[in-house]
Parts: structure tokens; sequence; C-alpha cells
């Protein structure tokens, strides 16, 4: 591409941008919480193209750390759908009732869980689920220490805290996914999460109408970008409403079949450099479906 033509396409995007929406585990860092370099380098140059630059995961605020903002992301939607921020404003917050996390709290006892609590301000670990997660989450002893550290301030108790939604780590005996959809209160959903731990199955529990298709709906509003010119990247159950809500909806890597089933763009995984290449061809000005493998969009 000529110097002349680069300068064009970051015109365009100065005029017209995109809002693009990146998941966290599984596509902008790996298993052990590493970000690869091109990927650093593809998100700097989404904001130096004049692109407005989302966080879009199942994390809450707490499980954001410092490092990440620094990649470049003005807003979050956080909690799998369940808060969204730009900047200062907060355009979501929804928080579970009461009964429900008392519901579901015994639940996840009743089945031998490890589980956490998470809101944007408060999480709520049971007991020893720090020790469990910490040290079954990664490959190396160390790979999640920073977990621990960045939530430890906002630790509070389950029976008196306010939470968006819960992620419990079940032994695989206990982990059928539709034994655990039938058990939830009335109004909730179940999937798998994308962090595993110990060998026990990730499974994450929100409000059936909510999804990070919600919060990408709402963040688009608030900064004036319509839906059709967002792009969200993702690779597990919890990324399906959003890939298939954006204008371009990419799958890092193959490893879910209802996430391929919606996506225009099928990636690399992370570790092949997934991200910086799904943006790339995301952003590149031309039909996306041309140039990679089609997804079930496609």
């Amino acid at each position: 591409m000529s110097v002349l033509s680069q300068r064009v396409l970051d015109g365009r995007a100065a005029v017209c941008p995109y809002a693009v929406f990146v998941d966290i585990d599984g596509t902008v860092c790996d298993s052990r919480q590493r970000v690869p370099s091109s990927g650093v380098r593809a998100l700097r140059e989404v904001r130096e193209r004049g692109h407005r630059l989302f966080a879009c995961t199942g994390r809450s605020v707490p499980e954001v750390y410092p490092r990440f903002w620094e990649l470049g992301f003005e807003g979050l939607v956080g909690g799998a759908g369940g808060y969204a921020a730009v900047g200062q404003s907060v355009l979501l917050d929804e928080r579970m009732p009461r009964g429900d996390i008392d519901a579901l709290s015994r639940l996840w006892e009743d089945l031998d869980a490890f589980y956490i609590w998470q809101g944007p301000d408060q999480m709520g670990p049971c007991e020893g689920y720090l020790d469990f997660f910490v040290a079954g989450a990664g490959i190396e002893p160390g790979d999640w220490a920073e977990y621990a550290e960045s939530i430890c301030p906002f630790i509070t108790d389950i029976g008196s805290g306010s939470f968006t939604k819960v992620t419990a780590y079940v032994p695989p005996a206990g982990a059928v996914l539709d034994a655990v959809q039938e058990a939830l209160p009335t109004g909730y959903r179940a999937i798998i999460g994308s962090v595993g731990a110990g060998g026990y199955v990730p499974i994450e529990v929100l409000p059936s109408h909510l999804s990070k298709a919600v919060g990408i709906r709402a963040v688009c509003e608030h900064v004036g970008i319509p839906l059709s010119r967002s792009v969200a990247i993702g690779d597990s159950n919890n990324d399906v409403e959003a890939v298939a809500a954006a204008g371009i909806g990419v799958s890092i890597g193959s490893g879910c079949e209802a996430l391929v089933e919606v996506a225009d763009i099928i990636a690399p995984s992370v570790d092949a450099g997934g991200l910086a290449w799904g943006l790339a061809t995301a952003l590149a000005g031309a039909d996306p479906r041309g140039q990679a493998q089609s997804g079930g969009r496609g």
C-alpha cells in the first residue's frame, strides 16, 4: 500500500471510525495472561487510525489490570454485559437480587464447586477460591498471582455484597450444563467460561437478558457510532452474542463451534498472532468475508 493510500484510509477512519470491542482472555492474552507483542502493536494502531477501542470481557472492573487499560482501551463492557462504561460515564450497572445470589451460592455448595461473585466494585470469592484458582489457572505457579493482587482490595462478604454475575468451577462429574441450567433460578442462563482451572469446568451464570451484545449496543449509542460500524472479537461462548451483533464479528481460533457459526472472520489463535491478524482483516476497508475463512455469516 502506498503512503497516499494509507493516508486516505486513515482519514476515512478519523471521519467514520469503527467501535472496536475486544475480549481479554483467549483474545488479548493467553492462558498465562501474556499479551503477544503483535497484539500490543495492533491495538495501538487501531487507536492511531482514529477508531474507538473498548475491552469487552467476562471480567469485572477489579479483574481488569492497569496493564490491560494501558493497551489503549477507553471503555469497558464488563461482567459479560452487565456493566458498561466509557471513561467516567457508567452506561449499565446491573446487579442480581439478594435472593438469587443466595440460591446460586447454595447450588454451587451442593456441587462442591469453587466460585466467585463478580461486580464492578465488589468481589465475593467463596472460601478457598483464590488458593484453588491461582494455583490451577495457569501453567507456572505465578501466572495468575496478579489476579489475586488485583481483586483483593475489592473482596467483600458474599452474604452482604452486590454482584453482577458468578463464575463457578464445578467438578467434572457435576458439570452437566443442561442439569445446571435446570437448577438455576428463573431468568438466568449458564454458559461455559473461557478460563479453566484445576481440571474443573468453568460455568458462568448471568441474567438471561444480559450479554456482551447488550453492552456493545449501549456503548455504540453513547459514542454515536452505528452498530453496523462495530467490530467484536472473541474466542469463547460468552462472545457469541457480541460477535453476532457487531457489524464485523471475529472468532479468535475455531475452538468454539457456536462462535465460528456466527463469525464473519475466523482468525488464528491468540498464540499465533490472531488478534493482530483479525484486527487487520476486519479493518482493512474491504469485505472481510473475501479475505478470510468464512464463518456462519460469511
